[in-house]
C-alpha cells in the first residue's frame, strides 16, 4: 500500500475552549475556598467596593457589575471576560494588593483582554475593563 493512503495520526489536541472554561471554574471555585477574608488579607481595611464596567473594542458596553467585600466576605479578585473570545479573564489582584499597601481610598484603573478570538489567531479579543476600586479603613487607634 501507498504511502499516500495511509491516513495520519492527529495528536490529541488540547483542551477547546468550553472545557477551559470550565477548568477555570472548577480552579477558582477551589481558589474560593482557599481565599482567605478580607479582614485576614488586609486588616486595615474595613469594606471594598469594586466597580467593573466592560466595553466592547467599539466602546459599547457590555456589562457593568459591583463587587463589595465586608470583613468577613471571602475575597476573589478574578473577572471573566465577557468579550468575544469566551475564555479571558482580568485578575485585579494585584491592583487591590497596591491600593490598600498605599491606603488610597478610590483608585481607578483598566486594562484590555489580550486573550486570541481562537486558537492561533494573531486578532486579540480586545475588551476593556475598566474599574473603580472605593476601600473604607479602619481607624488608625482600631486597627
Amino acid at each position: 500500500m501507498a504511502g499516500y493512503f495511509k491516513k495520519r495520526r492527529r495528536t490529541p489536541p488540547g483542551p477547546n475552549k468550553n472545557e477551559r472554561k470550565v477548568m477555570r471554574r472548577v480552579e477558582n471555585e477551589g481558589r474560593d475556598r482557599v481565599a482567605g477574608t478580607l479582614q485576614n488579607r488586609y486588616p486595615t481595611a474595613q469594606k471594598l467596593s469594586i466597580r467593573l464596567l466592560f466595553l466592547s473594542p467599539q466602546h459599547q458596553t457590555l456589562g457593568e457589575e459591583t463587587r463589595a467585600f465586608g470583613p468577613e466576605d471571602s475575597c476573589d479578585f478574578d473577572v471573566s471576560c465577557p468579550g468575544r473570545c469566551g475564555v479571558g479573564s482580568f485578575n485585579l489582584q494585584a491592583k487591590v494588593d497596591s491600593v490598600v499597601t498605599s491606603q488610597q481610598a478610590v483608585s481607578e484603573s483598566s486594562g484590555k483582554c489580550q486573550e486570541p478570538l481562537y486558537g492561533g489567531s494573531p486578532e486579540v479579543c480586545g475588551c476593556e475593563l475598566k474599574c473603580k476600586m472605593e476601600v473604607v479603613y479602619l481607624p488608625e487607634d482600631a486597627a
